[in-house]
């Protein structure tokens, strides 16, 4: 397996932006990569914090899936490879089980990443992108995780953007707050309006499309209103927190600054990728604007409290990565040598070869099947 990697770590978040794949164009990359020489699977990760391409078939072909993504992000080859890691064989599994487990995240043992990766996955796997070594692969990850978040403390808080976000307003001197939430039907508008409602000193105005009707929390708390009308109630909010998918910005700083009438201290939060908001919301008087990265010195605190986590949450990944790796060595194996069973004794042989992949670790189960290729 081959991977390219363009994340929170090596990108600004408007160098990510223009890598983003949305959900619509997602099947025509895959399709795209899988044109690509020698790629026969393919996994595409796309989220706000890191686009990811996993490929199998290729071998070194690094260049020509950096050349797709530069095509996809109306850029050049050269500015891709500026902000790429590549990651190959067992590097780029271990990888994705650091992701999938959420040791890769801005915010280290973060909830979402998980839920992504599986849609990624499923969405590859529907569109026939996917095949034994991926479908392998992915789903031990996936397990993996779950392990991970269930045996180690690395989720036992749970720390997101999302309630990163939740906690700027809850720190807001104010004894009671007015929140005006933009995009609180989606999923991670939803996380934020949990979170803000476990506080019983926050009101929230949530904005709802027209078109999709109004949806109601059933908290007294919660007042939905129009989206168009969203500049109406900046006047009233100290914090407004915006968390949707749209193309475009949610809030414009030249009718931010006309809708304000009273020159108090606001705090104006944007999670999404791309951003809602625009950048020039901080240059008015009394706006403080927190981006996504931002959010990442946010969370410097709650990841080193993780580092024990996180050492922990290694020693698993180690054992699943060791398994999953002799899975895919033994398959490659049979694959290679469709006749091994008869050569070496039928059912019998078998039986050791399963024995000897659950006692060696993966460096002596692959050293032996080197040999048994070699036999006549």
């Amino acid at each position: 397996m081959e991977c390219i990697s363009i994340s929170h770590k090596t990108a600004k978040s408007t160098e990510r932006q223009k890598c983003f794949i949305p959900k619509e164009r997602t099947e025509d990359f895959l399709q795209t990569i899988m044109q690509v020489d020698r790629v026969e699977q393919c996994v595409l990760l796309s989220t706000c914090n890191r686009t990811e391409v996993y490929v199998q078939g290729g071998e070194n072909c690094f260049k020509e899936l950096e050349e797709v993504l530069a095509e996809s992000a109306g850029s050049t080859g050269q500015w891709v490879r500026s902000l790429v890691r590549r990651y190959q064989g067992i590097k780029a599994v271990h990888h994705l089980f650091r992701v999938v487990c959420g040791m890769e995240s801005m915010v280290i043992g973060e909830d979402e990443i998980l839920g992504q990766v599986r849609d990624a996955y499923m969405c590859a796997k529907d569109a026939g992108c996917t095949g034994y070594e991926l479908n392998t692969i992915f789903q031990a990850a996936l397990s993996c995780a779950k392990r991970v978040k269930t045996q180690t403390l690395i989720s036992k808080t749970s720390v997101s953007a999302a309630t990163l976000a939740a906690s700027e307003v809850f720190h807001l001197p104010m004894p009671q707050k007015t929140v005006l939430l933009i995009g609180s039907s989606g999923q991670m508008g939803g996380i934020i309006l949990k979170n803000l409602l476990s506080q019983r000193n926050i009101r929230i105005i949530a904005t709802v499309r027209s078109h999709n009707g109004i949806c109601q929390s059933g908290n007294p708390r919660v007042e939905n209103v129009d989206y168009q009308s969203r500049y109406a109630y900046l006047e009233e909010a100290d914090a407004v927190l915006s968390a949707t998918s749209s193309p475009h910005y949610t809030l414009m700083a030249e009718k931010v600054k006309k809708a304000l009438k009273t020159p108090k201290d606001r705090l104006f939060l944007d999670i999404s990728m791309p951003p809602d908001m625009d950048g020039d919301i901080a240059k008015i008087e009394n706006c403080r604007l927190i981006s996504l990265d931002d959010i990442n010195k946010l969370a410097e605190e709650n990841n080193r409290r993780k580092e024990q986590a996180l050492m922990d949450a290694e020693e698993i990944l180690a054992e699943d990565l060791d398994k999953i790796c002799k899975v895919l060595a033994f398959h490659r194996f049979t694959d290679a040598d469709a006749g091994w069973r008869e050569r070496f004794g039928g059912w019998s042989a078998e039986k050791l070869i399963y024995l000897l992949r659950d006692e060696l670790d993966r460096g002596s189960f692959e050293a032996v099947l080197k040999v048994l290729q070699h036999v006549d």
